[in-house]
């Protein structure tokens, strides 16, 4: 739901590996262009449930949410959740707070929208500065761990101010202590780990 520039990235993932989708979008011109290259697609609000259901969510395994209306989207999850319940529903997030919304809502999968690109090019900045690839990569890593972890310990917390400005502090230190703590034994250990993967003697 939703064919712009992150639904797009979703769907041509997915059918480069032969998994069918069916596209939904408001956009007519959007609609009418993905028709031409031989795509599933409806037109319309895919918030609503007869939308839905005429694009096949009873027999769908899965539904990602791509659109950028932040209201339509949790009203999407919560509909999809009520009358589709065998869905796996994945959902965009414009920001942290959407994310909580969305996850209050139901949804399976909170991707933030700009969290991975920020973080390919934060590996870059790392790599730019003198860090070889292994420890940038493990470095990067380390960072969406602690804060994917980070968010689902926020959500518990989320809506009581005070508790959650602690918890955002605790969470900064945690994240401090983690990387200071990484010690070369364990960068050593994952740089043969990296240099197996791609096939390099190490």
């Amino acid at each position: 739901a939703g064919y712009g520039r992150f639904g797009q990235i979703v769907s041509r993932l997915l059918n480069a590996d032969g998994i069918k989708t069916t596209l939904l979008d408001h956009d007519s011109s959007q609609i009418e262009l993905t028709g031409r290259f031989g795509y599933k697609v409806f037109y319309g609000d895919a918030s609503r449930v007869q939308l839905l259901q005429a694009a096949g969510a009873d027999e769908a395994k899965l539904l990602v949410i791509a659109i950028d209306q932040r209201d339509k989207a949790v009203q999407m999850v919560k509909a999809a959740r009520q009358f589709f319940p065998q869905l796996s529903i994945l959902a965009r997030a414009y920001d942290r707070s959407h994310a909580y919304r969305l996850m209050e809502a139901g949804a399976d999968v909170i991707t933030r929208e700009t969290f991975g690109s920020a973080l390919i090019m934060g590996e870059e900045a790392l790599k730019r500065l003198g860090y070889d690839d292994a420890r940038a990569y493990r470095l990067m890593r380390t960072f969406k761990w602690h804060d994917e972890e980070g968010l689902r310990k926020l959500y518990e917390v989320w809506g009581d101010d005070h508790a959650y400005g602690l918890r955002v502090r605790q969470n900064v230190e945690e994240l401090e202590k983690v990387l200071k703590d990484d010690s070369e034994e364990s960068v050593e250990d994952f740089r043969e780990a990296w240099n197996r993967l791609r096939g390099i003697e190490a």
